[in-house]
Protein backbone atom coordinates (compact mmCIF):
# COMPACT_ATOMS: atom_id res chain seq x y z
CA UNK A 1 0.00 0.00 0.00
CA UNK A 2 3.02 2.51 0.90
CA UNK A 3 4.69 1.52 -2.38
CA UNK A 4 1.47 2.35 -4.91
CA UNK A 5 0.99 5.85 -2.58
CA UNK A 6 4.60 6.47 -3.27
CA UNK A 7 4.60 5.59 -6.71
CA UNK A 8 0.81 8.02 -7.04
CA UNK A 9 2.46 10.72 -5.45
CA UNK A 10 5.62 10.41 -7.38
CA UNK A 11 3.49 10.60 -10.63
CA UNK A 12 1.51 13.72 -9.90
CA UNK A 13 4.81 15.55 -8.64
CA UNK A 14 6.09 14.45 -12.20
CA UNK A 15 3.20 15.59 -13.60
CA UNK A 16 2.90 18.96 -12.38
CA UNK A 17 6.31 19.78 -13.01
CA UNK A 18 5.77 18.91 -16.73
CA UNK A 19 3.73 22.09 -16.59
CA UNK A 20 5.13 24.76 -17.65
CA UNK A 21 3.99 28.26 -16.55
CA UNK A 22 4.53 31.77 -18.27
CA UNK A 23 7.56 32.53 -16.35
CA UNK A 24 8.94 29.46 -17.71
CA UNK A 25 7.87 30.35 -21.28
CA UNK A 26 9.28 33.74 -21.47
CA UNK A 27 12.30 32.64 -20.22
CA UNK A 28 13.12 30.46 -22.98
CA UNK A 29 15.18 31.68 -26.21
CA UNK A 30 12.26 33.99 -28.35
CA UNK A 31 11.48 31.40 -31.66
CA UNK A 32 10.59 34.99 -33.13
CA UNK A 33 11.18 38.69 -32.45
CA UNK A 34 10.58 42.01 -34.24
CA UNK A 35 10.13 45.86 -33.95
CA UNK A 36 6.91 47.44 -35.43
CA UNK A 37 6.07 51.06 -35.86
CA UNK A 38 2.81 50.45 -34.28
CA UNK A 39 1.70 50.94 -30.86
CA UNK A 40 1.63 47.78 -28.76
CA UNK A 41 -1.92 47.52 -28.20
CA UNK A 42 -2.63 47.94 -32.67
CA UNK A 43 0.09 44.92 -32.79
CA UNK A 44 -1.03 42.70 -30.30
CA UNK A 45 -4.23 42.91 -31.71
CA UNK A 46 -3.68 42.23 -35.06
CA UNK A 47 -1.81 38.64 -33.37
CA UNK A 48 -4.98 38.66 -31.68
CA UNK A 49 -7.49 38.71 -34.55
CA UNK A 50 -5.16 36.58 -36.44
CA UNK A 51 -4.65 33.68 -33.96
CA UNK A 52 -8.51 33.87 -33.27
CA UNK A 53 -9.02 33.43 -37.23
CA UNK A 54 -7.04 30.08 -37.12
CA UNK A 55 -8.86 28.58 -34.03
CA UNK A 56 -5.78 29.36 -31.50
CA UNK A 57 -7.16 29.80 -27.86
CA UNK A 58 -5.22 32.44 -25.50
CA UNK A 59 -5.69 34.70 -23.07
CA UNK A 60 -4.73 38.65 -23.89
CA UNK A 61 -3.15 40.38 -20.28
CA UNK A 62 -1.74 44.23 -19.77
CA UNK A 63 1.78 43.76 -18.75
CA UNK A 64 4.37 46.76 -18.22
CA UNK A 65 4.38 49.10 -20.88
CA UNK A 66 2.47 46.62 -23.33
CA UNK A 67 0.83 42.88 -23.33
CA UNK A 68 0.75 39.56 -23.78
CA UNK A 69 -0.86 36.62 -25.57
CA UNK A 70 -0.70 33.55 -23.79
CA UNK A 71 -1.55 30.65 -25.19
CA UNK A 72 -2.05 27.43 -22.84
CA UNK A 73 -2.95 23.83 -23.34
CA UNK A 74 -3.86 20.80 -21.06
CA UNK A 75 0.49 21.10 -20.06
CA UNK A 76 0.28 24.26 -19.31
CA UNK A 77 1.76 27.36 -21.04
CA UNK A 78 2.61 26.25 -24.83
CA UNK A 79 3.66 29.92 -25.72
CA UNK A 80 3.66 33.68 -24.89
CA UNK A 81 3.97 36.45 -27.27
CA UNK A 82 5.15 40.14 -24.82
CA UNK A 83 4.87 43.17 -27.09
CA UNK A 84 6.03 46.52 -24.96
CA UNK A 85 6.34 49.84 -26.02
CA UNK A 86 9.48 51.93 -24.65
CA UNK A 87 11.03 55.05 -25.22
CA UNK A 88 9.43 55.58 -28.72
CA UNK A 89 10.06 51.88 -29.87
CA UNK A 90 7.69 48.88 -29.62
CA UNK A 91 9.19 45.14 -29.66
CA UNK A 92 7.67 41.94 -29.40
CA UNK A 93 9.17 38.37 -28.27
CA UNK A 94 7.96 34.70 -29.06
CA UNK A 95 8.78 31.92 -26.66
CA UNK A 96 6.81 29.15 -27.19
CA UNK A 97 7.16 25.50 -24.80
CA UNK A 98 7.05 23.05 -27.61
CA UNK A 99 8.19 23.72 -31.13
CA UNK A 100 5.67 22.00 -33.19
CA UNK A 101 3.40 24.81 -33.32
CA UNK A 102 5.77 27.55 -33.56
CA UNK A 103 5.57 28.00 -37.57
CA UNK A 104 1.42 28.19 -37.22
CA UNK A 105 1.87 31.00 -34.93
CA UNK A 106 5.21 33.24 -35.80
CA UNK A 107 3.34 33.65 -39.60
CA UNK A 108 1.04 36.03 -37.98
CA UNK A 109 3.33 37.85 -35.54
CA UNK A 110 5.42 38.49 -38.62
CA UNK A 111 2.78 39.50 -40.62
CA UNK A 112 1.46 42.20 -38.19
CA UNK A 113 5.11 43.63 -38.37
Amino acid sequence: MKVRTALSLSFLAASLAACANVKDVRSRDPVFYGSTQRTAEDYTNCVADAWKNMGVRFERKEVRNGFELIQEDSLGVEAVLTTTHWKGKTETRLSTRVARRDQSIIEPANLCL
